[in-house]
């Protein structure tokens, strides 16, 4: 199976997860006799889909423990009064509880158990019984979720990683060149990068070595990931520069004439994100920017803040490429 995801849309992927999760938790309650709080199974089975990578066992016994603090939490106190008031003690309480026990990644789980409890268990009497099949409902949706996520995006860290950061680059360097375009022809200012399309990914790659943390993982794949994470942060720096630069270029006196230096600049930044360059290569000195701004007939403060700027950017290439090698002398020494 692992061998034919890889051509499957990110689309088709989470739509084939939700589809196995979702049957697998009605299948389970109709056989189980349990249809009454099918609702909250498929809800935890929703919830508990992981885009990116297996959830630790850890980690799930603390969401699960969560929930079910919530739904116990919110059973007792339904025994005094049905209110929105007692609703909003059992959320405090809730909060407390998982807090204290040490469950703090099922903090989240536990104020949904207890919300939730109003909608799935409106109406009703509870009971031993009600009480069983509200946790069993919990552990089974969490369960096909987890099953859903392996089956459909098993992990495959170091297949995964390449493709995300080629995507990076292909958007950062696909508005480099819309930037330089026009600067060399003038017309239409292209549009600032949006950054909402950038960080997601970026910040996956800087997650990393959090998700690592305190799994039962292979030594090269936890280096490897550490790497990427660092790279991650390299690029969450590189965006930041970018973002500042952009506004400085489009008070340019567009289009500039041939050969400028911010043009040779903004080709060099294009080229090392293709092709990291291996070393420092010679900055222009500020006489020379200096030199380009009466060229350009730009004021002075404002070459200059575009000099700084992409010497940051091209300090930050430098770093990317070190890790890349990094990178690389790991994959060629991992079985």
């Amino acid at each position: 199976m692992a061998s034919a995801l890889p051509p499957l849309s990110p689309l088709l992927r989470n739509s084939l997860r939700t589809w196995l999760a979702a049957t697998l938790t009605i299948g389970i309650m109709l056989w189980s006799g349990r249809s009454n709080v099918m609702m909250l199974g498929l809800l935890m089975a929703v919830l508990f889909i992981n885009d990116n990578e297996l959830t630790p066992l850890r980690s799930v016994g603390q969401l699960v423990g969560g929930a079910l603090i919530g739904i116990l939490t919110a059973i007792v106190l339904r025994e005094f009064t049905n209110s929105w008031l007692v609703t909003a003690i059992g959320l405090l309480v809730t909060g407390c509880l998982v807090r204290g026990l040490g469950l703090v990644k099922g903090v989240g789980m536990g104020y949904m158990g207890c919300w939730s409890l109003e909608v799935v268990g409106a109406g009703k009497t509870f009971n031993w019984a009600l009480i069983f099949n509200l946790a069993f409902t919990v552990v089974v949706g969490i369960a096909m979720a987890q099953l859903a996520t392996w089956a459909f995006w098993p992990r495959r860290p170091l297949q995964q990683w390449p493709a995300l950061e080629a995507g990076i680059v292909a958007q950062l360097s696909d508005q480099i060149q819309r930037m330089r375009a026009w600067l060399e022809l003038g017309g239409e200012p292209p549009a600032p990068l949006r950054s909402q399309t950038l960080l997601p990914q970026i910040l996956t790659l800087q997650q990393l070595r959090d998700q690592r943390q305190g799994t039962q993982t292979p030594k090269p794949v936890r280096q490897q990931s550490s790497r990427w994470a660092q790279s991650g942060s390299i690029w969450r720096q590189l965006l930041r520069q970018w973002l500042l630069l952009e506004p400085l270029l489009l008070q340019l006196p567009a289009p500039l004439e041939a050969g400028s230096l911010v043009q040779r600049s903004l080709s060099n930044l294009s080229f090392g994100l293709d092709s990291p360059p291996p070393g420092a290569a010679a900055e222009p000195s500020i006489n020379a920017w200096l030199q380009e701004a009466r060229r350009i007939n730009a004021a002075t403060p404002l070459i200059l803040a575009i000099a700084q700027q992409l010497q940051q950017l091209e300090a930050l290439l430098r770093s990317r490429a070190l890790v890349q090698r990094a990178i690389e002398r790991q994959s060629r020494t991992t079985p």
